[in-house]
């Protein structure tokens, strides 16, 4: 994986990939610049309310995130990887991917219809549950769902739409 990381992220110094969960700590910074990041990877949203970065570079899903340790972790996930752990519950929409890092439990859904069609599904599929809005704006959407120990966040990348539903383990 050490191999296979993006040129552009080679700026700064990573540990070697960790065998248990086969990601990479960042070391110099001790924090990502988020300006360097969007410079470089203009169509790739940042998440900063969820400490996470998402972003397709060189045909992989490549995530940054804090950790529970406060320490910044790099993955990827394998496009071809079949799902087989479904999401809490059924909000009729194909994971892409699913993972397990940190304490947390991931799927990510890469759907090409657009954001107000995904905000009607997810309202039809979880009108029983007590959902909580913390950002809305032009290309974003956090919602926490307290009773799933959830949070979703929906936002645009070049014509898809793009879901990651984080469950704390």
């Amino acid at each position: 994986m050490f191999a296979d990381i993006p040129v552009a992220l080679l700026m700064w110094s990573w540990t070697e990939p960790d065998p248990a969960h086969k990601m990479m700590r960042l070391q110099t910074p001790a924090h990502p610049d988020w300006q360097v990041l969007e410079h470089k990877f203009p169509n790739c949203p940042l998440t900063v309310e969820l400490k996470l970065w998402v972003c397709e570079i060189e045909q992989k899903i490549w995530f940054l995130h804090q950790g529970a340790d406060q320490a910044w972790w790099l993955s990827s996930l394998d496009a071809t990887a079949k799902v087989t752990t479904p999401p809490p519950i059924n909000i009729g929409l194909k994971p892409f991917g699913y993972g397990r890092q940190q304490g947390y439990q991931y799927w990510l859904f890469i759907e090409p219809i657009g954001r107000v069609a995904i905000q009607r599904q997810l309202e039809f599929r979880l009108s029983q549950l007590k959902r909580q809005r913390i950002s809305v704006d032009d290309t974003q959407e956090l919602i926490r769902i307290p009773a799933l120990s959830s949070l979703l966040s929906i936002y645009n990348y070049r014509q898809w739409t793009v879901l990651i539903w984080l469950k704390t383990q």
